[in-house]
């Protein structure tokens, strides 16, 4: 039987913007797709698409490795390049210094952040909304956690980008692609290594960048890892709220009902987070490497091949999910996506994620009539690899 040519291009604009087609065709006709010479250094790589084995990538730690970077610069002591024991213990202090304890603490906070960026939004007669709000929240309430003072925000947009730059990178982006990302990126730990320095000796003010110091005194973790943590927690709280923030702002000004019945019903916000997280999963793919010889739908993939383990394809298969490519809030099993992933590495940043978008959503609802999409400067998607959102969207405020 002849193997189907399905193009996988990851420099490709449709691929990145409208990988949809390509999701049907990659479930039905090759479920663990070979890539010869894939990434741009001619790495080749499998697909994973359907949701039994993507599921199976993320959870069996034995099988396949999350270590993506074994050697080299981008070899960082990171949640996401690390697996158990070190990730069990990195986990662990990331647990400590960012749980859900902490995020049910930010309700009354992050509300009062969301209040001021809305007033400011209401104050004009139209706005770029990604600047304003959706880029502004996710980056405010992560910057105070850590302690980076808010005159700082456009050197944090610029260091939370290189962040997302390196896992790119890492996955098979040139890195050409993004000039500057790792001058950045030391320039970020640099400035996070200052305010740890400020800090050491004083009272635990019990944010994020208190807790990392607390532990790096106590020498449970050394001053690489608290800074690497801190890109962690800069990637968890940033990038896929700020695309869920987007793409549901855009749902609710587009579609008259859904948002007339969330206005109604509130409540159903959470489920309304949770099917855009599947439908238009933030996150479009992860990266895994198999620790031994492994045979999938008669596909042999040998020890240490790199695999696209792709959630905004498993999240549309209808093996799992009835009518996948419709929007649904009243679906069964509504939290059984992998948006955020799953097994030991599902997104540290998860709850805070919820917060900020069931919060900013509910804030919204009462002046979604004050509000319109701005048909001089429609909605731009991203074109970041990987990553699905909106990256520019005008709107416009009606008096």
């Amino acid at each position: 039987m002849t193997s189907p040519t399905i193009v996988i291009d990851l420099a490709d604009v449709e691929y990145k913007t409208n990988p949809w087609p390509t999701y049907v065709r990659l479930r039905e006709e090759a479920p663990v797709y070979y890539v010869p010479e894939g990434t741009w250094d001619g790495q080749d790589f499998y697909v994973l698409s359907r949701y039994d084995e993507v599921a199976l990538a993320l959870k069996d730690k034995k099988r396949f490795s999350s270590q993506i970077q074994t050697q080299g610069y981008l070899n960082l002591p990171m949640l996401v390049n690390r697996d158990a024991p070190e990730h069990t213990r990195l986990r662990h202090m990331a647990n400590k210094s960012f749980n859900a304890r902490l995020v049910r603490t930010l309700g009354d906070w992050v509300q009062g952040i969301i209040d001021d960026l809305i007033q400011e939004i209401l104050a004009q007669d139209k706005v770029e909304f990604v600047e304003a709000f959706t880029t502004a929240l996710p980056l405010r309430v992560v910057g105070g956690m850590l302690g980076i003072p808010l005159d700082r925000k456009a050197d944090l947009r610029r260091w939370s980008a290189a962040v997302m730059a390196s896992f790119a990178v890492a996955a098979g982006m040139d890195p050409d692609e993004a000039p500057g990302f790792y001058e950045d990126i030391v320039e970020f730990g640099n400035y996070m290594g200052e305010l740890a320095q400020a800090r050491r000796g004083k009272p635990n003010q019990e944010d994020i960048l208190g807790e990392l110091v607390a532990q790096n005194e106590a020498g449970d973790m050394t001053r690489d890892e608290m800074v690497t943590m801190a890109w962690s927690f800069v990637a968890a709280g940033h990038e896929t709220t700020m695309n869920l923030l987007g793409g549901g702002i855009h749902m609710l000004l587009t579609d008259d009902a859904l948002a007339k019945r969330l206005t109604a019903e509130p409540e159903r916000t959470k489920d309304f987070i949770e099917e855009y997280l599947r439908i238009y999963s933030p996150t479009q793919w992860l990266l895994r490497r198999t620790n031994e010889d492994i045979e999938l739908h008669g596909v042999q993939i040998p020890k240490g091949a790199l695999l696209h383990v792709v959630l905004g394809s498993a999240n549309r298969d209808p093996r799992k999910f009835d009518n996948p490519d419709v929007f649904d809030i009243d679906r069964k099993g509504l939290g059984e996506h992998l948006g955020f992933g799953a097994g030991p590495h599902f997104c540290p940043g998860a709850a805070l994620s919820r917060l900020l978008a069931e919060t900013a959503f509910r804030s919204f609802y009462p002046i979604l009539d004050k509000l319109s999409i701005d048909p001089n400067d429609p909605p731009r998607l991203r074109t970041t690899q990987g990553s699905y959102g909106i990256a520019r969207m005008g709107i416009i405020v009606n008096r």
